[in-house]
């Protein structure tokens, strides 16, 4: 085989085995903090530890985190950013339907509990800092505001986009890992 031939193929197939299985790659560079806990998340909620793993080592805070107080508070702005983005497609969405149309009900009650969540992980990253217990109680009343928001839209049969859909998930896996670590933290 000449010699641009067999680069070629070793490019290829370095790449096929780098596309194959990312998820494997992220778990084998990823801190032993963060894999401690995404395999606590999957005992704990039922998670998909690589799926865990792999959504927490995208971030750089999360990355440089070298203990729980850290991890705590990159998880939570974490989640807080995609509370944001989530309670902002809401609002968009309830300000183009019409107020009597089927669903609109659900998508405010959505709206206000992505602000309520949104807030409760603002106030969980201040409470983190200053070593306030309560923080797992809010995040509990934040889950079952997100939960209340799944539950309206389930009642109506709204569907969800699918960025809408996949930040859901975003946001209450952050929630979850986050009241896990948080949880630990304490000593709860």
């Amino acid at each position: 085989m000449a010699p641009s031939i067999s680069y070629a193929v070793f490019i290829a197939s370095l790449l096929l085995c780098l596309s194959s299985s990312p998820a494997s790659f992220a778990n084998a560079r990823a801190s032993q903090l963060v894999r401690s806990v995404c395999k606590q998340t999957q005992e704990q909620f039922g998670y998909n530890y690589r799926q865990c793993v792999k959504a927490l080592w995208k971030d750089i805070p999360i990355r440089s985190a070298t203990n729980l107080k850290d991890l705590d508070i990159a998880v939570l702005k974490l989640a807080a950013a995609n509370a944001a983005q989530t309670k902002a497609t809401f609002e968009k969405a309830f300000n183009a339907t019409d107020k009597n149309a089927n669903g609109t009900t659900a998508i405010k009650q959505c709206v206000d509990s992505y602000d309520f969540a949104l807030g409760a992980f603002v106030f969980a990253v201040q409470g983190v800092n200053d070593g306030d217990k309560s923080v797992t109680e809010i995040l509990t009343q934040a889950q079952d505001d997100l939960v209340r928001c799944q539950r309206a839209l389930a009642s109506v049969e709204v569907p969800l986009p699918m960025p809408v859909s996949t930040t859901n998930f975003w946001v209450m896996l952050y929630r979850d890992v986050a009241f896990l670590v948080t949880s630990q933290l304490f000593n709860i």
